[in-house]
């Protein structure tokens, strides 16, 4: 590389971070005057592009979120940015990334979701503690599906009401463990108990749709539950579209 080529490639270099430096340093609350005007979710915006804070709502759920955006990741053709989300009990923390190829990306999630935030996002049966999440990460293509997944949701126990038939079955749960893996662009979520024995087991296809499986094991902790299968037996198998599942 000659001499004039090397300070063209500088120049460039320098011209190039000195733009993203200036584009960070835009205010966030005139971004979204600009080009989310209807945008109601977010409230008292302040800081940054670079960095700053919000309070959000959504349904009945109220909070904050704290962003700091990652500019290296420009280099790998996406916008990431670390978030930290606050509401009552729950807490998560980990990076959010949108790719030129519409890959939507979860890396490094970590906190707790309390039972009280499950319930008002997602109209499903949820054990009465917290989920904790634990190293959770995805990669998502809209046009797809899922292309990679891993890490693992918790709980310590709790109680659940589920549906059997025409009742609802309370079931008293014991510490339960998700791990969170991909497969032919399904995400997929299998529950064990404390002993690795098969409880539960749920997917999420590119289509949109949920598919649950309960086993005989699962059920087995509701006092009322009188079906008899071995206990790795998937007793009760469900499918329905995620769409079903907005809540309050």
């Amino acid at each position: 590389m000659t001499n004039k080529k090397r300070i063209r490639f500088w120049a460039i270099l320098f011209i190039a971070l000195f733009a993203v430096f200036i584009v960070l340093q835009v205010p966030a609350v005139w971004l979204l005057k600009k080009f989310a005007p209807d945008l109601r979710m977010l409230q008292n915006v302040s800081g940054n592009i670079w960095q700053g804070q919000a309070d959000w709502n959504i349904n009945e759920l109220q909070g904050t979120v704290h962003w700091s955006t990652r500019p290296w990741e420009l280099l790998r053709l996406r916008a990431a940015s670390h978030l930290t989300i606050h509401s009552g009990q729950t807490q998560l923390q980990g990076v959010v990334a949108y790719g030129v190829a519409k890959n939507i990306y979860l890396q490094n999630f970590n906190g707790k979701i309390s039972p009280e935030t499950l319930a008002t996002l997602v109209a499903w049966q949820w054990p009465s503690t917290s989920m904790n999440v634990k190293d959770l990460s995805l990669n998502y293509k809209r046009k797809t599906g899922f292309q990679s997944g891993e890490g693992q949701l918790s709980w310590s126990g709790g109680m659940l009401n589920y549906p059997i038939g025409q009742r609802f079955e309370r079931i008293d749960i014991p510490p339960l463990v998700g791990e969170v893996s991909v497969e032919k662009e399904k995400l997929k979520l299998l529950v064990r108990d404390s002993q690795k024995q098969r409880m539960a087991d749920m997917s999420i296809g590119a289509d949109g749709m949920l598919d649950v499986q309960i086993t005989q094991r699962f059920l087995l902790h509701s006092p009322g539950y009188q079906g008899k299968a071995g206990l790795d037996t998937a007793v009760i198998s469900t499918r329905q579209p995620l769409t079903s599942l907005r809540g309050k």
